[in-house]
């Protein structure tokens, strides 16, 4: 894959789950006191959604408010999302 800087890759199933809890976490971190690492969970739940919330087949990005059930369908593709 061309481009492609971001080397973590994940199952389709888990991206939101451990986007939510960085998201949480780095709530937590600014509201402690220790913003820059805070800033630095909030970025990086940002950078692994954007990069790993898409379509195994086609590469299509997904978007995060859909819930994924497990009969879910790309919408570009048609392809099934979690198998």
């Amino acid at each position: 894959m061309k481009g492609k800087w971001l080397k973590v890759s994940i199952p389709l199933g888990y991206v939101k789950p451990v986007c939510m809890v960085a998201v949480i976490a780095g709530i937590f971190f600014i509201v402690s006191g220790n913003w820059i690492a805070g800033l630095c969970m909030l970025l990086g739940a940002y950078i692994l959604e954007r990069h790993n919330y898409c379509c195994p087949d086609c590469r299509g990005k997904l978007d995060m408010k859909h819930p994924l059930g497990k009969d879910s369908r790309c919408p570009f593709c048609g392809g099934k999302l979690l198998k």
